[in-house]
């Protein structure tokens, strides 16, 4: 029997460089399965356009998309839609993606993207593709709501495969004569449409829909398995090579961070000043952001990331996150009541409020914004 294998997008991860390098991982991957068309997530320009297209050419992605383009261009990033043949029947595939989704990327230069209204777009591509194909495909990077919306205002779409969604659609469900289909986000599911065309005009006639939850329940294949171990191998090295530039060669084993929550037992309204703080969101501004796992970040983004017992990945120093009071005191073992512990503080901000990280600082205004 023909298959035709589609994906609706994201196949990304998050903006940072441990997750770009499992990203190149999964590509080289994905490259194996004879997938026919993938649609255009924001995840899938975190790492930037050029990533994109290094991971295209390598693995042979079939990325496509009708209504992003380069604003230094004017031009579409990828192919307008993708032709596929099979068991002859003529399909067209596009992919549209919701303008409400910031696209947002790690890559210098200031790359900057114009994402097109999609029913516009669409109702210009697709008689266009109808001219051509015999089943027209949309992979919709749109989530639930806007892909209804979409199919009920353009017309000529047999067949929604609905990306950025968290729900699957487990039963037959037929919107204005187009077939919904849906499997959810990351992987954790897979969708099985078996789809009777009549071969004179690619009309589809009956469908019979399938979601498989990949759990344990599944067996892994052996070959994959084999990969994904001897990756995993190769993921825990670079993350080590990556931390190994901010050696713990600070401190002392024998010393201790307490945390801030320590500090407020005694010193309530000292506390109560830090977190009205943006030392307090230190973390949270990361993880916003999807940097909360980069060394370059977390060494000014914690407490103690490269003295001895300082923040970690992992419990109990997880418990570091944000720029508490040892961040600039020193060890809570090494609390001094003789002023030094007080003033070694001052002259700790300029560490990471240096000329490339904060090239707007000045003591005596910053000060204000944590006086105490």
């Amino acid at each position: 029997m023909p298959v035709l294998q589609v994906d609706g997008g994201d196949l990304f991860g998050r903006r940072n460089k441990n997750e770009r390098h499992q990203s190149e991982f999964l590509c080289k991957i994905c490259g194996t399965f004879g997938i026919d068309a993938i649609g255009l997530g924001e995840q899938d320009l975190n790492f930037g356009l050029a990533f994109l297209e290094q991971m295209i050419e390598e693995h042979g992605l079939p990325f496509t998309n009708a209504n992003v383009k380069s604003l230094g261009t004017g031009a579409l990033i990828l192919p307008e839609y993708l032709v596929v043949e099979r068991g002859g029947i003529t399909f067209g595939i596009v992919s549209v993606m919701d303008p409400a989704q910031k696209i947002i990327t790690m890559a210098s230069g200031g790359e900057e993207f114009e994402v097109l209204e999609p029913v516009a777009v669409l109702r210009e591509v697709v008689p266009r593709m109808r001219d051509k194909v015999d089943t027209v495909i949309l992979l919709g990077h749109l989530g639930d709501a806007l892909t209804d919306q979409v199919i009920k205002e353009v017309q000529g779409i047999d067949i929604s495969v609905t990306g950025h969604t968290y729900r699957n659609i487990t039963t037959e469900r037929v919107l204005d004569d187009t077939i919904m289909l849906s499997s959810a986000y990351e992987g954790r599911y897979i969708g099985k449409a078996d789809l009777f065309i009549d071969e004179t005009n690619g009309k589809i006639m009956a469908v019979s829909t399938k979601v498989t939850g990949l759990d344990d329940t599944i067996p892994d294949d052996p070959e994959i398995l084999a990969k994904v171990e001897e990756y995993k191998v190769s993921l825990t090295e670079f993350k080590e090579a990556r931390r190994s530039a901010y050696p713990r060669i600070y401190g002392s084993k024998e010393e201790d961070f307490i945390g801030d929550r320590s500090c407020k037992s005694c010193h309530e309204d000292v506390w109560q000043a830090y977190a009205k703080s943006g030392h307090m969101q230190a973390y949270n501004s990361l993880r916003v952001q999807g940097q909360h796992f980069e060394p370059d970040c977390l060494v000014c983004h914690t407490t103690g990331f490269q003295y001895e017992n300082g923040y970690a990945d992992d419990a109990p120093y997880n418990r570091l996150i944000n720029v508490q009071c040892e961040a600039c005191h020193g060890y809570g073992t090494q609390h001094a009541r003789d002023g030094k512990w007080a003033a070694q503080a001052k002259d700790s901000c300029v560490i990471c409020h240096d000329q490339e990280n904060s090239p707007e600082f000045d003591y005596a205004s910053y000060w204000d914004r944590i006086k105490h």
